[in-house]
């Protein structure tokens, strides 16, 4: 039976659901919230946060009469709409927009480390590392490593004897960017120095390739903490370690803050980090008041950042905290919930690898909302509103899908649509597709690397073909391909960048190569002391982008592309796409500039004075256009109708014995989750021999399916699944399996829809 209305009912019109009513009525103490997709999270968190506060002026509640309540959240747009609907809740109750914080992890540790610099030896005037400083600081690291170590990479090429090529030195530089950044995150999240870490992957006990994997990436994480002090910076890591460590040395400093925050609201608990429950279980020691929301069933973060879902679940199983379900959601129509239930209940129940029915899913299933709810849930059509799609090659998918959404969004402008694709790649024709038909779409899809590096590759590689003739221009192409991974990385101080400058015969070194006694170093002054290997590298060099110069005829966005695709990853050139459309936007608006005023723009562009279009964090989808993006980007939107494309064995892998992206089969797997799972059982005083190949493996199945459960619950009325048989695999097409779960909610859908098996809306 409903409670009767709240005074907070009557003037906000907030309608406490089941599970709402029990966190309203919190008094203090630790509790734990597992919330399902569109279930009120931000609505109940504003609700209770304004309730305390209006406890507050009487003196009453865990807040006493000065106490403030602090949220922490996870992004800044997260900030902006927790402090709106805060502030509106307190507006309507006639109370003061005072007494409450806001703050992401990494902006409440900074302010803590700047209010208190002498407790942990910075100064008021400490600088912070940007993402992009930092991954430029991986970069260089992993490339100084690599010149020093060629042998130990060389020996880890696939094939028998290890012999090495071009391509295995491109494919080194992206698993060592990788490996590094993998173990320097989880190194730090659980305060280990680099010293540490090449200690635990050094000795007897240590052995196999997992243990060199640490190793390596504890040498390359101990070059990037030179770049990072040398330059004078903490990086976010590091802002955090150090906020745990004031919290932890100075006791005054954390009495003080206790008294400040009697209560900390915890915001996307799911995406917790070690160093993050460190520092809010440090802050709320004393008081007990700690109340941590999210939903188990949505982390998909936790193979590649630090994250871990394990620490939220383990939190509501905690003998001293609260368990609350908000289990009622008013999102998506009765069909589309009980997918999303399904596809819990069917893993957790029933998954044919028993190690995956605890770890993928906390065993929650949604509810409908009661008769008299605001948020009443979509009406279920006529037709099947949920639609299975098998296509024979993956084109007719992404042509099929492309057409139908825009039919949509030209059929029902009051709207919203979106397809979600698995990768960048796949994202990337579909944008090509949506183009072809001029339909408005919003493209949110993501570079595997930062912006100003995709851009500064591009860059130096353009000036080349703007003038070949210029010897500086040279030489800033071959820092493209390092830059793109495509040089060698030498034992030595390399000799080719100051040779490239001082080539006198440019238009000789990129042209054809006619004459049998032609040698490279004719280009070139007489020098002595350059080995053999440097020109034949330069020659190398020199062949592959003298093929770039033909191209210098096309428009400059045709010509971006196709340097784009001979320099960059499949999965930074939606990236590259974005910088031919600003220098198609430049052409346009300036007709008389030539290719070198375009190139120095874009130069601009990446030190920053020029702006890519960038997805805004604060996205909201707009009706009447089709939003292009991500899984992993699609997480906290909602569409009418949703478009899930690529449901295969590959993208989501069922088995240990299945493909897996990433992953290098003559390594074992994915070298950085290999490394990162070794080293942190190895920390935690595990066994060395710890398979992490299969942990691995294990952990990427049970990700896979809660991203496919996010992907299902971002759609209100419609949802399509679909894959193709015959997919694109580098430079072949090789025939897929539909995804298990694929087939798995398509019986059961079938078992239970007793309509027509005739379509409408998908």
């Amino acid at each position: 039976m409903r409670a009767p209305p709240t005074p907070m009912t009557e003037a906000t019109g907030f309608q406490p659901r089941a599970g709402q009513r029990e966190i309203l009525e919190y008094e203090g103490g630790r509790m734990g919230v597992a919330a399902v997709p569109g279930s009120g999270k931000t609505a109940t968190i504003a609700a209770l946060t304004s309730r305390l506060l209006e406890q507050r002026v009487d003196g009453k509640g865990p807040l006493g009469r000065r106490g403030r309540v602090l949220v922490v959240t996870y992004q800044n747009a997260a900030v902006d709409t927790l402090r709106g609907r805060i502030g509106a809740r307190l507006r309507e109750r006639g109370l003061p927009v005072t007494g409450f914080d806001v703050r992401t992890l990494h902006s409440l540790s900074f302010g803590l480390v700047q209010a208190y610099p002498g407790h942990v030896g910075t100064t008021t005037d400490f600088r912070v590392l940007d993402e992009a400083s930092a991954n430029a600081f991986v970069d260089r690291s992993v490339a100084d490593w690599s010149r020093a170590h060629v042998s130990t990479w060389g020996r880890l090429a696939p094939g028998e004897g290890n012999v090495y090529d071009e391509r295995w030195e491109g494919q080194w530089q992206r698993i060592a960017r990788s490996l590094a950044s993998s173990i320097i995150g989880a190194a730090k999240n659980r305060r280990l120095e680099s010293e540490a870490v090449i200690r635990l992957a050094t000795g007897e006990h240590a052995q196999g390739l997992a243990a060199q994997l640490v190793r390596i990436g504890g040498q390359i994480f101990e070059g990037y903490q030179r770049l990072v002090e040398t330059s004078g910076s903490i990086d976010f890591n590091d802002m955090v370690r150090l906020a745990v460590a004031l919290l932890e040395q100075a006791e005054d400093v954390t009495e003080r803050l206790a008294q400040r925050w009697p209560v900390i609201l915890e915001d996307e608990a799911q995406d917790s980090v070690p160093l993050q429950e460190e520092l809010l279980g440090r802050l709320t020691a004393a008081t007990g008041n700690w109340i941590r929301v999210g939903d188990p069933n949505q982390s998909i973060t936790s193979t590649f950042t630090a994250a871990n879902p394990k620490l939220l679940r383990a939190y509501l199983e905690r003998h001293d905290v609260i368990a609350v379900e908000m289990s009622v959601s008013g999102r998506s129509a009765h069909r589309i919930q009980n997918l999303a239930n399904d596809l819990v209940r069917w893993t957790c129940d029933r998954y044919p690898l028993e190690a995956i029915r605890a770890r993928a899913f906390r065993d929650q299933s949604m509810q409908l909302t009661e008769v008299g709810d605001p948020q009443r849930n979509p009406v279920d059509s006529d037709g099947h509103s949920i639609l299975f799609r098998q296509f024979e090659h993956r084109h007719e998918e992404l042509l099929d899908t492309s057409t139908r959404a825009a039919r949509f969004a030209g059929a029902q402008p009051d709207a919203t649509v979106a397809i979600l694709v698995p990768t960048n790649k796949m994202g990337f024709d579909v944008a090509e597709l949506l183009r072809e038909r001029k339909v408005g779409f919003d493209e949110r899809l993501q570079s595997s690397r930062n912006v100003r590096s995709v851009v500064d590759t591009m860059a130096r590689a353009l000036s080349l073909v703007a003038q070949p003739a210029n010897s500086r221009a040279l030489e800033r192409a071959w820092q493209s391909l390092e830059l793109a991974g495509g040089d060698s990385p030498r034992a030595t101080p390399d000799q080719a960048p100051r040779l490239l400058r001082s080539c006198y015969r440019p238009e000789q070194l990129l042209a054809p190569r006619e004459e049998e006694d032609w040698v490279t170093s004719d280009a070139f002054p007489p020098v002595s002391g350059i080995d053999s290997d440097t020109w034949h590298r330069i020659d190398r060099f020199a062949r592959r982008v003298a093929k770039w110069l033909p191209a210098a005829a096309l428009p400059v966005d045709q010509l971006t592309m196709a340097l784009a695709h001979d320099l960059l990853p499949e999965d930074d050139l939606a990236m590259a796409h974005e910088i031919a459309m600003f220098l198609r936007r430049l052409s346009d608006e300036h007709p008389a500039w030539r290719l070198p005023e375009l190139v120095a723009e874009l130069s601009d562009a990446a030190v920053g004075r020029s702006l890519l279009s960038q997805p805004d964090e604060g996205y909201e989808p707009q009706p009447g256009r089709i939003t292009l993006t991500t899984l992993h980007k699609a997480k906290g939107l909602e569409w009418d109708l949703v478009y899930v494309l690529g449901v295969d064995s590959v993208e989501y892998p069922a088995t240990l014995e299945d493909e897996f992206r990433g992953h290098q089969q003559h390594l074992g797997g994915d070298p950085a989750q290999l490394a990162r799972t070794w080293m942190l059982n190895a920390a935690d005083g595990g066994q060395a021999t710890l398979d992490g190949g299969t942990e691995g493996r294990l952990d990427t199945i049970a990700e896979r399916l809660r991203l496919l459960y996010v992907a299902i619950t971002r759609a209100c009325r419609y949802l399509s699944l679909s894959f193709s048989e015959y997919v694109p695999m580098g430079q072949r097409t090789r025939r897929v399996e539909p995804a298990l779960a694929f087939e798995q909610l398509q019986t059961l859908y079938q078992a239970r829809t007793v309509t027509s098996d005739k379509g409408a809306g998908a």
